[in-house]
């Protein structure tokens, strides 16, 4: 029986058409766009970035909004390279803006990239540790795949210049005192205990855990500004943490974006930040195994080592490894008819 959807003209009829992979990692959605964006093989990603952020949000707002992705869906646009060996470039898109890292992310597109055979190991059916990177708007990243028999099993990133910014203590609204941790690792974090919330790190719980992480985000714009006139960063992304359930972990948490998004996953670059305060703090040692749990039981394996690059801001090199598995291949359409086609948040 042929496809009835090879009959269908969209391409002509329909005003936007993005070719595209969803996969998740340990729970968290990516959906990579591999055609329809309009940017050209080799761009810079950070020429990529301000083109689509300029010019053609609605690749971010098709991709990632309802009708066919939802508030904490996270898309990236793929940049093919412009030459045979060369590598792949991406641009991040979420609920909110256009993040310059996302760990979840990179391990999902880099899982779609050698599953599709777009990046191929030296053996088709190869098994070992390969290696090969991404080019992405805060600069190239340094993966690790590990390989069974040419599949993907799990793949680790490479994040340089993760830090520890300092400890703040916050007054919250029939809460009182509770001390927040603020560290960095490609996007600003906030850490703090889930006890603060007055409640727990649970499915069930997701919605009394974003309406208070918006009262610790308005606590934190008031507190940070400083009295002698220095910048300091914005912090949108609260993290609420908490003991492990899993066995192997030692620690949990969930992330709560700006955007009101939350992270299935243990959140990669929340994991180089959590690593980099814990070293900072003498809690984590240079080399030590640290395994983090996020909220639906899915864990990150991670390791902090020293980085001399960076002599202004103490920094750590932190390595983050997860497995991200594929659940769809599709074709996102826009009708120009239709007046919610370019997504929404609801």
């Amino acid at each position: 029986m042929s496809n009835p959807l090879q009959r269908l003209t969209y391409r002509d009829s329909y005003q936007r058409v993005l070719d595209v992979v969803d996969s998740h990692t340990c729970g968290q959605p990516t959906r990579v766009i591999l055609a329809g964006h309009g940017l050209e093989a080799g761009m810079s990603p950070l020429v990529a970035r301000d083109m689509l952020r300029d010019e053609r949000d609605w690749v971010r707002t098709v991709s990632v909004m309802e009708p066919r992705g939802h508030r904490s869906m996270f898309s990236v646009a793929l940049i093919h390279p412009d030459r045979p060996g060369g590598e792949f470039g991406v641009v991040f898109m979420d609920a909110a803006a256009y993040p310059d890292m996302c760990g979840h992310a990179t391990i999902g597109t880099a899982t779609t990239l050698l599953e599709l055979g777009l990046v191929q190991a030296p053996t088709p059916d190869f098994t070992g540790i390969f290696e090969f990177g991404l080019q992405t708007p805060g600069g190239r990243v340094p993966l690790r795949a590990r390989l069974e028999t040419g599949r993907c099993k799990s793949v680790a990133f490479v994040f340089e210049g993760a830090y520890f910014l300092k400890a703040v203590d916050l007054n919250l609204p029939d809460i009182g005192a509770v001390a927040v941790d603020l560290a960095y690792a490609g996007q600003w974090y906030a850490f703090l205990p889930v006890s603060a919330a007055r409640t727990t790190i649970d499915v069930a719980k997701i919605k009394a855990l974003i309406a208070a992480a918006s009262v610790v985000r308005a606590a934190l714009a008031e507190r940070l500004p400083d009295p002698d006139g220095r910048a300091e960063p914005i912090i949108g992304n609260i993290v609420w943490t908490d003991a492990p359930n899993h066995p192997q972990a030692q620690h949990r948490n969930v992330p709560i974006s700006a955007a009101g998004s939350f992270d299935r996953s243990p959140c990669g670059t929340a994991t180089c930040a959590r690593m980099a305060t814990l070293v900072a703090k003498g809690e984590l040692g240079f080399g030590e195994r640290f395994v983090k749990e996020g909220l639906v039981g899915t864990i990150y394996h991670g390791v902090a080592r020293p980085d001399s690059a960076k002599a202004e801001q103490p920094t750590i090199v932190a390595e983050v490894e997860g497995t991200a598995w594929i659940t769809a291949a599709s074709t996102l359409l826009v009708d120009p008819s239709d007046p919610l086609g370019n997504g929404y948040l609801a």
